[in-house]
């Protein structure tokens, strides 16, 4: 037949798949489904689209064993939760693309528990606290649980708030860690008649164990009131004392012995003084006079060699640092064994080097991007904003040595020194270098993301995939055109080994979605891509032709296997070729929604015998009520890629290149177009093949291919 003669590709739709001639079956690639696994305690079993389980006992990336092909979805859930947590599984679920999936994020946590216990031998209204909040108000003996639950590894200290009146609660088993279970033990005891003892404890640096009659102990580690736990009854006696006293300290008590009246006892003083030694140690080189300060007041002048002991005494447990205050007339004194925690015993063995002559320390830096701290033997610090030389302000006498080290690191950066230490010679030392080098990580985003216009925001996980440094300062580099799109990067200035952050984007305005969006930071190594679309009232965006109007696609097929006319006529202006300069005419390659005008003209009802009616007939859709021909079908150039068969003009946004090809759009398949084929316009209309990876530009029988058919509109903003 000449209709065969005119169009050799022929399609078969099955599910809308497109066979066309001179391709080649080939096998479908397989990749395979991973992620990481953080906070995990104990064992979780996870498995994929049901099935391949795979147990995990600690934080770190995983795998799953079987691989999946291309094409197909995944979808990762927990089968088995650990013991005593919860694990809850980000980015489970997608499609399965060119590229092994990484990014499935298993996040797991430790259930909170409850802190509660029993009160008894209440008769009337006792308040309760725990870590000094979250007030519990108790009116009848009986358990008893606080509103707030601690995570597992806090603290729990359960206090009483408020006596009731005419009694005195004591609390037992009040204090202590959040274990695997719920904490149940806490004692309220109240007595009618009794009690408290306490007081107030002062100059105390370790810790101080009270005894109040022989028995009820109080451990004590800060200065601050007290109050022992059990109540004694009215005419009774107490005797506080100390059962153990603090490292270092002695601790003597003040009023602590009476018989209890009709009010609680809170004047017990505890006063705690340390027990303090002496700071010496020798002067070696000195040939004049050198003044040396203990920390900063006790001053000391030496004029010969031999042992030095300071005036004033430290505390143990305090601390000692010696310094030269003043050096003597052509020498430098440095001191070592300077500096330290005052232990149980006098120190002698600080020591004064005196030397004749002093130079300085200092070299370059290079490869900075922050700000580094250098120090010199351990004392002398020195802080660098930028690259270039340094020298540290304290010489260093001749024959001692000198250390520079790196004290501070840079945020995102690692320095080390080079020629750093030996001992001082007779010239200044300038040829210490200290090179810094970034401390880079990987990290991996969202494939892509869709914007709701002027309707709230979209978002792109990024992961930090690297397992020793954080990620800083991670952004999306948005194209230039795109002024109206605002970025909220807050939660990623700081994203640590394994964790994910979220970046939000919202807009005013649409734009013809992209693809290539570089996510970078300050320390990011190979900076991956993503996509970003935009939407209008639930619609992908896939042209802006104007200021104030944009094309969108319809979210699903307004039909399958529908042909493109009732019969082989050509009707005028609406191919290829096609330009509005001859009367009736379209841009018939571009204007769809001119294209589609001309069919309906020529073909009016019944409108589900044609593909461009199927679009027209539509009369609702997600901005309520439309009037016929508000939707119509695309032209070959609004559907297809640049170039092609039907030689679509490079850069022109379609359906294919914006959206197909990003992964934004459900279309996949053969589907019609109003562009008439123009070398033989009665038989022949442009169909367009589309799936992921492949645009296909074919002319195809009006009248015996079935295809489906895609609607597009335009909607202002």
């Amino acid at each position: 037949m000449q209709r065969a003669a005119h169009f050799l590709i022929a399609f078969t739709v099955v599910g809308v798949a497109i066979a066309m001639s001179g391709c080649n079956l080939t096998a479908v690639p397989t990749q395979t489904v991973g992620g990481a696994v953080s906070g995990l305690s104990g064992s979780v079993t996870l498995r994929i689209n049901g099935a391949d389980p795979l147990t995990l006992s600690a934080d770190g990336r995983f795998t799953f064993s079987t691989p999946l092909p291309q094409g197909t979805t995944y979808a990762v859930a927990v089968q088995t939760q650990p013991a005593g947590g919860t694990c809850a599984v980000n980015q489970g679920s997608g499609l399965v693309n060119t590229a092994n999936i990484t990014t499935v994020a298993v996040l797991c946590s430790a259930l909170p528990r409850t802190i509660g216990g029993t009160v008894s031998g209440l008769n009337g209204t006792v308040t309760l606290t725990n870590n000094a909040a979250d007030p519990k108000t108790i009116s009848s003996n009986g358990a008893f649980t606080f509103t707030t639950t601690l995570a597992q590894g806090t603290n729990y200290a359960v206090a009483i708030q408020t006596q009731p009146a005419n009694q005195t609660c004591a609390v037992t088993n009040g204090i202590g860690p959040v274990g695997d279970a719920n904490i149940t033990s806490v004692a309220v005891v109240c007595l009618t008649g009794a009690f408290t003892v306490g007081g107030a404890v002062s100059g105390l640096t370790g810790t101080v164990v009270l005894k109040d009659n022989g028995g009820d102990t109080r451990t004590i580690s800060s200065d601050g009131v007290f109050t022992f736990a059990t109540p004694v009854l009215d005419g009774q006696p107490y005797a506080v004392t100390v059962q153990t006293q603090p490292t270092g300290q002695t601790c003597s008590v003040g009023h602590g012995t009476g018989l209890m009246g009709a009010a609680g006892i809170t004047n017990v003083s505890v006063v705690c003084s340390a027990n303090s030694f002496s700071i010496g140690g020798t002067v070696s080189g000195l040939s004049g006079t050198v003044v040396i300060q203990d920390n900063g007041a006790d001053t000391r002048t030496v004029s010969s060699n031999g042992t030095f002991t300071f005036a004033t005494a430290v505390a143990y447990g305090g601390s000692y640092a010696v310094t030269v205050q003043t050096q003597p007339a052509g020498q430098t004194c440095t001191v070592s064994n300077s500096s330290g925690p005052m232990g149980a015993a006098n120190i002698t063995n600080v020591a004064i080097v005196c030397s004749v002559n002093s130079y300085t320390v200092g070299g370059t830096v290079s490869g900075l991007s922050g700000t580094v701290v250098l120090q010199d033997n351990g004392v002398d610090s020195q802080s660098i904003s930028s690259n270039g030389s340094f020298t540290f302000a304290t010489p260093i006498a001749e024959g001692s040595t000198y250390n520079v080290t790196v004290q501070t690191q840079p945020a995102t950066q690692t320095c080390t020194v080079a020629n750093g230490s030996g001992l001082m010679g007779g010239a200044n030392v300038t040829n210490a270098t200290v090179s810094c080098v970034a401390n880079t990580t990987t990290i991996s985003v969202t494939a892509n993301g869709t914007i709701p216009v002027s309707a709230g925001s979209a978002s792109l996980t990024v992961t930090n995939t690297g397992t020793t440094n954080t990620a800083h300062n991670v952004a999306a580099s948005l194209p230039g055109g795109w002024t109206a799109v605002t970025q909220d990067a807050s939660a990623c200035t700081a994203i640590a080994p394994l964790a994910t952050c979220t970046l939000s984007f919202s807009s005013t305005v649409p734009y013809v979605a992209q693809g290539g969006i570089t996510v970078s930071g300050d320390n990011i190594a190979s900076p991956p891509t993503t996509a970003l679309a935009f939407s209008l009232d639930g619609y992908l965006v896939y042209a802006v032709p104007t200021g104030s109007t944009a094309t969108v696609a319809a979210t699903s097929d307004a039909a399958s296997n529908v042909l493109w006319s009732a019969n082989l006529v050509a009707i005028a202006g609406i191919t290829d070729t096609s330009t509005v300069a001859g009367g009736a005419a379209c841009n018939g390659a571009s204007d769809g929604a001119c294209d589609s005008g001309q069919i309906e003209a020529h073909y009016l009802t019944p409108y589900t015998s044609y593909a461009a009616g199927q679009c027209y007939q539509i009369t609702s859709d997600n901005t309520g009520v439309v009037s016929l021909g508000t939707w119509h079908l695309p032209a070959i150039c609004e559907m297809g890629s640049s170039g092609g068969a039907a030689n679509c003009p490079t850069g022109a946004a379609n359906m294919s290149a914006n959206l197909v090809q990003l992964g934004f759009s459900t279309i996949s398949g053969g589907y019609w177009t109003s562009t008439e084929y123009a070398p033989d316009p009665s038989l022949g209309a442009w169909l367009e093949g589309l799936v992921p990876g492949q645009d296909n530009q074919i002319p195809a029988d009006k009248m015996t291919i079935a295809a489906s058919a895609r609607c597009g509109r335009s909607i202002g903003y």
